[in-house]
């Protein structure tokens, strides 16, 4: 969706089952496990950072790192329980997954039934069904691969999915699969060094996977296993040291050691949480910082002063013993809250309320589910209670198969809404060939497909148009098109999303985008076109520079850019002003209007206060200075007081798909008066 910030700000999302942490790893293995509060303390922080990053992402810019922390955590002290029950001979497969089963099943199940109820009230139809493939992917611990099938820059935006947050529990069960399988293979063969070899291949081949893919494929690097399971083997590969060392946690280090590894660890924490941001290629080297830290803490043992002073502290620990069933509960409040919300007149969103709701939910789920189910000491009925556990599970993934097979059930609401309502990603996706010339914050200027520019050979003697620009210019595309049989010309279309058409512009979140603008220009001095198109999100240069607007810096660049392009040899030079920006989704604004007017017909227009403020004139002002012409999409569809935003009674004539791109009606309408006042101009 627009710019993708949440797609990436959300993934932040991972869990921990509490029971794990409820003991202590002894070197010896004839020793018990013991109880650590620190870890309980270390989950807390994981889980804290994750919900400062959700309720208030501007200050807390990194903590979606809570994932790492936690997969190093689950690593550590799931495989310590395999390793001690391997020493005994007593490690069973099948009760392994019975454990798994009733420790993270019983606040799934409530938190996928509840994801169901308030979904059928909530959710349009088009959303219904993408909520039924979640809820499917997460009965059914795929859900990272679903969230990876969903994603697209113009997809429906994170904060829109309320079961986004369950990718990362399908991460951990996918290792689960198979590493209780490893350990019953190589932890009692003759060499004590077979394990540790293939955890330390396995967890090499992940790293360079994530490192040879993080920039290239970033959904893929944050989504599937592949590239994530070497945290987890991080967390396994110390557990297997403490297990085979002959020092007890009082002796393996000194006070002073131990000391300055807990505190360099939790320093280290603190700097993920603070300092990364979710415009870093994640996880990538970077993601280092928060498991390296989180193994150091953990090593440091329960003594060291950080871990006994702070993490021990019982609030903390207490927020660690709920955090797997607060960490459920969280987002789903938040995504459901948003939907609700949307519309020209929004509820106001309280978001201290959901917080306070969430940790009151996560209370009651650990004290009356997850507590009582712990405590079932009989064999028979545990595994009785993990297949009741299961069946429950699987049964509202049935719920999200009849959901999509229903179409998201459309009778629960009026026609007029139905009607309205429409899933737009991918069409203009199609239409704007993503990731073929629509590249993607993973790709740079050299993957640019050959099929950008339009074949010569049949087309002699037409000019050639092409159009350079972010996702505000791949948008228009499809307009382009559609007029290319009254025109007669060639396409060639450059459009790279978040980066604007400007030579020299560096966006801190797209380091290729200064690259890529200087390939196009390249481009453009080789095929030397007719005419030249920008088109770009103007107010933009990235999230984390902090201007205000089309500023004078800004202009100043783009009259070199249109300088430049001029000077190649191109007769005509256009700049498109702005979109129209709503305050929220176009759509959904206009389905809140109707909602509030049952009676009254689809209004085509809607009051400019529901805008966002902007103003063109230095836009304008620059680039005619700079020989170009500049072309105004706001003065076509606004007027002093009111937008268009449809032209019709149903989907079909909806003008945008989000906040302000394009739909492909859309674009149609714009590039037919784009076009009209650039002819105006050349006669």
């Amino acid at each position: 969706m627009y710019f993708a910030v949440e797609q990436r700000a959300a993934r932040a999302l991972l869990w921990m089952p509490y029971t794990a942490s409820r003991r202590m790893i002894e070197p010896n293995a004839n020793k018990n496990i013991a109880y650590r509060p620190d870890i309980d303390g270390l989950r807390a922080i994981a889980v804290l950072s994750v919900l400062a990053y959700h309720f208030e992402p501007g200050r807390v810019r990194g903590g979606f790192v809570g994932v790492d922390i936690f997969f190093v955590i689950s690593g550590f002290l799931i495989s310590s329980i395999i390793y001690k029950d391997l020493e005994a001979g007593s490690f069973s497969i099948v009760e392994f997954y019975v454990r798994r089963i009733r420790r993270i099943y019983p606040a799934l199940v409530l938190v996928l039934a509840g994801s169901c109820v308030a979904g059928w009230f909530i959710a349009l139809p088009s959303g219904f069904v993408l909520l039924g493939q979640q809820i499917v992917g997460g009965s059914t611990f795929v859900a990272n691969f679903v969230l990876w099938w969903q994603s697209g820059y113009f997809s429906e935006d994170a904060g829109r999915k309320p079961l986004l947050h369950l990718w990362s529990l399908g991460v951990e069960e996918q290792y689960y699969l198979f590493f209780p399988l490893l350990c019953a293979l190589f932890y009692r063969t003759r060499s004590k060094w077979n394990l540790p070899v293939v955890f330390a291949a396995v967890a090499t081949i992940s790293m360079m996977i994530n490192l040879a893919f993080v920039t290239r494929y970033a959904d893929a690097s944050f989504y599937l296993p592949f590239s994530r399971l070497w945290e987890l083997f991080m967390g396994a590969g110390l557990a297997l040291y403490v297990q085979r060392s002959i020092h007890t946690w009082e002796s393996h280090l000194n006070p002073t050691g131990r000391n300055v590894l807990g505190i360099a660890g939790l320093a280290m924490l603190a700097g993920s949480i603070f300092e990364i941001t979710a415009f870093d290629p994640f996880p990538g080297w970077v993601a280092l910082l928060p498991t390296v830290g989180t193994a150091l803490v953990i090593f440091a043992g329960p003594l060291a002063w950080a871990n006994r002073t702070i993490l021990s502290w019982r609030p903390v620990v207490f927020v660690g013993l709920i955090s797997y069933p607060l960490y459920l509960w969280h987002w789903p409040l938040l995504s459901f809250t948003r939907l609700a919300s949307e519309g020209p007149h929004p509820r106001l969103i309280l978001k201290p309320i959901m917080l306070v709701l969430a940790f009151v939910l996560a209370y009651l789920t650990f004290k009356y589910v997850e507590t009582p189910i712990r405590h079932v000491k009989d064999r028979a009925q545990r595994r009785r209670g993990a297949l009741w556990l299961l069946g429950s599970v699987l049964l509202t993934g049935a719920f999200g198969v009849v959901v999509m097979a229903a179409h998201g059930f459309p009778s629960r609401w009026p026609s007029t809404i139905v009607g309205l309502d429409h899933n737009f990603s991918q069409d203009i996706e199609t239409a704007g060939r993503a990731r073929k010339c629509f590249l993607d914050a993973d790709q740079t200027g050299q993957d640019y497909a050959s099929e950008c520019v339009d074949p010569a050979a049949g087309h002699e003697g037409q000019p050639l148009v092409l159009l350079w620009g972010d996702s505000h210019a791949a948008d228009l595309m499809p307009g382009f098109r559609a007029l290319q049989a009254k025109t007669g010309w060639r396409m060639a279309q450059f459009t790279a999303s978040g980066c604007p058409p400007v030579k020299g512009l560096e966006v801190p979140e797209r380091p290729a985008c200064k690259a890529m603008n200087d390939v196009v220009l390249e481009r453009i001095k080789a095929i030397k076109p007719d005419i030249v198109i920008l088109s770009g999100y103007w107010d933009y240069s990235g999230f984390l520079v902090r201007r205000s607007g089309f500023d004078q810096a800004y202009a100043t660049k783009l009259m070199q850019t249109i300088a430049e392009v001029k000077a190649a040899g191109v007769p005509r030079v256009v700049v498109i002003g702005s979109a129209p920006n709503w305050r929220g989704s176009g759509p959904k604004l206009l389905i809140g209007v109707v909602q509030s007017q049952p009676n009254e017909p689809v209004p085509q227009r809607l009051p400019r206060r529901y805008l966002h403020k902007h103003d063109d004139l230095l836009l304008k002002v620059a680039t005619e200075q700079a020989g170009g012409e500049f072309v105004s999409i706001f003065d076509y569809l606004c007027d002093e007081s009111t937008c268009e935003v449809t032209t019709g009674q149903d989907w079909h004539g909806v003008m945008t798909s989000d906040s302000a791109h394009f739909t492909l009606h859309g674009a149609t309408m714009v590039v037919e008066d784009i076009w009209e006042q650039m002819s105006r101009r050349a006669n």
